[in-house]
């Protein structure tokens, strides 16, 4: 199985790789980026590329903080509930055992 997972992650990085070469090689032209405080000159196809990446690892990262954080933070607070739990539930046997 996970011969399978590394096999399909590996093609999907050779099409995302040829893909992007084919991008770039058809958009040549050049074109000015202007972020108010710098400026830059780069090929159309590199820039398409950079904004789809750019926008993927923004979207990444907006999944991580609305899904992944939370998430997180409820698995350390029921984590949290369960040992005090199981404490008392200890804490009950021993003065059990005490009483007999």
């Amino acid at each position: 199985m996970l011969f399978f997972k590394r096999l399909i992650l590996f093609i999907v990085a050779v099409a995302v790789i040829v893909f992007a070469i084919a991008i770039s090689g058809l958009n040549t032209e050049k074109v000015l980026l202007n972020l108010y405080w710098f400026k830059f000159e780069l090929s159309l196809g590199f820039l398409l590329i950079l904004s789809l990446f750019v926008g993927l690892l923004t979207g990444l990262l907006m999944a991580l903080f609305n899904f992944y954080m939370p998430l997180k933070s409820q698995i350390r607070k029921l984590a949290r509930q369960n040992r005090q739990i199981t404490q008392q539930i200890l804490t009950n046997k021993r003065l059990e055992q005490t009483d007999d």
